[in-house]
């Protein structure tokens, strides 16, 4: 099972791929960062590939067509906690296994003024736990310190006992 997720999750193998790529970019306020939206994809979307100038992939239409009605073409994402020079997400057959159109989506999300027109904002963003920091080291002697402590002090009472002993002949 680990071997099939890491093929999928592999970006050769995803370049790999020779089904219809799509490439849509949409504008979200920067506040939007880590926040579920839901966009809708336009009824044709550039080629991936070729960024709309033609290619084998798209037919040298520069596109592809995404068949469907709005409700059909909507698709949910989280969008990454970091926008600024902009992101783009690949998504896997985003209409689902049988799906038609395009077998990857190329998201690229870039921070603007205003959500572009499609894109509707959802849940706020994920904010982390609170971090729970180590307690500083206590002041106080540790057992090693204390077993240290008692070894010295066995030591000198031996040798102090050794040299009486000696003396006192």
């Amino acid at each position: 099972m680990g071997e099939a997720l890491s093929r999928v999750l592999d970006p050769a193998a995803l370049d790999a791929c020779d089904k219809p790529r799509g490439r849509l970019v949409i504008e979200v306020p920067a506040g939007w960062a880590g926040a579920v939206i839901e966009v809708v994809i336009p009824a044709r979307v550039a080629c991936a590939r070729c960024d709309g100038g033609g290619c084998d992939g798209c037919g040298r239409r520069g596109g592809h067509r995404v068949p469907g009605d709005p409700t059909t073409r909507l698709v949910r994402l989280r969008l990454p906690s970091e926008l600024e020079g902009g992101v783009v997400l690949r998504i896997l057959r985003p209409f689902g296994e049988d799906g038609a159109g395009i077998a990857q989506l190329h998201l690229e999300a870039r921070a603007g003024a205003a959500a572009s027109a499609g894109v509707t904002w959802c849940e706020p963003a994920v904010t982390e736990a609170p971090r729970i920091e180590p307690a500083p080291p206590r002041v106080g002697a540790s057992p090693l310190d204390t077993w240290r402590a008692a070894t010295y002090a066995t030591i000198a009472v031996a040798l102090a006992a050794l040299v009486a002993f000696v003396v006192g002949r």
